[in-house]
C-alpha cells in the first residue's frame, strides 16, 4: 500500500507532460482483471441491539474462520476483511461464484442448535481493477460488487452483473446453477443483474 501511494503522491506532483507516463506506471504495477467479491453479513443492527458489540464482534470473527479457506480454496485471494465485509478477487467468474455458494451452504451448516445463525448476502463482478495484493482494491468493479452485495442482495442472496454472467456464458459455464435475471437500481440506474441459483432448487 505504501508503494501505491507514493505513486498517487508523484501523480499528483507530477507536470501535466509527465502525469500519462506515471499514470501508465500505476498501471502496469496494480492493473488487474478479476472476477471481484463483495460479502454483508446481515443483521447486524439487531444482533447489536440485541446481544451486544461483542456478540457481534464474534460473529464477524466467525464469518472470517468460514469464508476465508473457501475464496483460498476457489483459488482466490482475500483483499481484506473491514466491518462485516469481506473483500476477495478471483482470476475468473467461475471461481468467485463456486465460491459464493459454498460461503452460503458453509453458513448454513454452521448455525443451527446452540449456534446463532450467520447470514451473508454476496455481489460479485468482473473486470479491471486496481489490486494492492492484501490491502485494497479499488475500480467500477469494486463498487458495483459492493453494492449488489451491501445495498440489493437479500439475505442468503447471490447476486452478479452482466460482466459475470457473459464470463459464464461464454466459457465453460457453470453446471448445476441458474442465472435469473432481475433489474435492480444502483445509485438510481436501472441495471440488469442475476440471482445465482443452485439449479436443484
Amino acid at each position: 500500500m505504501h508503494s501505491f501511494s507514493a505513486l498517487l503522491d508523484t501523480l499528483n506532483s507530477a507536470p501535466p507532460d509527465r502525469k500519462p507516463s506515471v499514470q501508465q506506471l500505476i498501471l502496469d504495477a496494480f492493473q488487474r482483471r478479476k472476477a471481484v467479491l463483495a460479502l454483508d453479513m446481515s443483521g447486524f443492527t439487531l444482533t447489536v441491539r440485541r446481544d451486544g458489540i461483542l456478540a457481534y464482534l464474534c460473529q464477524i470473527r466467525r464469518m472470517q474462520q468460514i469464508t476465508t479457506p473457501i475464496v483460498l480454496a476457489h483459488q482466490g485471494s482475500v483483499v481484506k476483511n473491514e466491518a462485516d465485509n469481506l473483500l476477495a478477487v478471483f482470476d475468473d467468474a467461475q471461481q468467485a461464484v463456486r465460491a459464493a455458494l459454498a460461503m452460503l451452504q458453509s453458513a448454513a451448516s454452521a448455525s443451527g442448535g446452540n449456534v446463532p445463525a450467520i447470514v451473508f448476502s454476496i455481489g460479485i463482478d468482473f473486470g479491471e481493477v486496481l489490486l494492492i495484493e492484501h490491502a485494497d482494491c479499488f475500480g467500477d468493479a469494486v463498487n458495483l460488487a459492493y453494492k449488489l452485495g451491501e445495498d440489493i442482495a437479500r439475505p442468503g442472496e447471490v447476486l452478479v452483473t452482466q460482466a459475470v454472467h457473459d464470463q459464464l456464458r461464454g466459457g465453460t459455464g457453470l453446471a448445476g446453477v441458474q442465472l435469473q435475471e432481475a433489474t435492480v437500481s444502483v445509485s438510481g440506474l436501472a441495471v440488469v443483474a442475476y440471482t445465482v441459483v443452485p439449479a436443484a432448487q
